[in-house]
């Protein structure tokens, strides 16, 4: 009977362990996506000011460069570690991958757009 009894409560703790577990996982999963989308938005804001920095029609360019930076934002975040994204949130530092990852992203974002068709000098028949 005792022996039953202890493999009852060890069972029973073995449950309640796996629960905690469970529930911390998930709450660290919230957590590192809301970091992400915290990330996105910052990223993308910041992108969308050093764009317009120099600009004479500030709002026009915004509504022009918010696309593109939101796209090169999402990209980055999908691919950056958590550690990084908690630097760049935190310390306000860039590391090496968000570097190379950017650079990625912009190529990305921008070969989006269609360019503009170039004239045709030289016709052919």
């Amino acid at each position: 009977m005792i022996y039953s009894v202890k493999n009852m409560l060890s069972i029973f703790f073995l449950i309640i362990i796996f629960f905690f577990t469970a529930c911390s996982a998930n709450t660290l999963q919230t957590s590192s996506e809301s970091r992400k989308v915290e990330f996105e938005q910052v990223f993308a804001e910041q992108c969308i000011e050093k764009e317009i920095r120099n600009s004479v029609n500030k709002e026009i360019d915004r509504q022009r460069f918010s696309v593109p930076c939101s796209c090169i934002a999402t990209k980055i975040a999908t691919d950056l570690p958590i550690p990084d994204i908690e630097k760049f949130l935190d310390e306000n530092k860039s590391t090496h991958t968000l570097s190379i990852l950017f650079d990625q992203a912009a190529y990305f974002c921008v070969q989006k757009k269609k360019l503009p068709k170039s004239p045709d000098l030289f016709k052919r028949k």
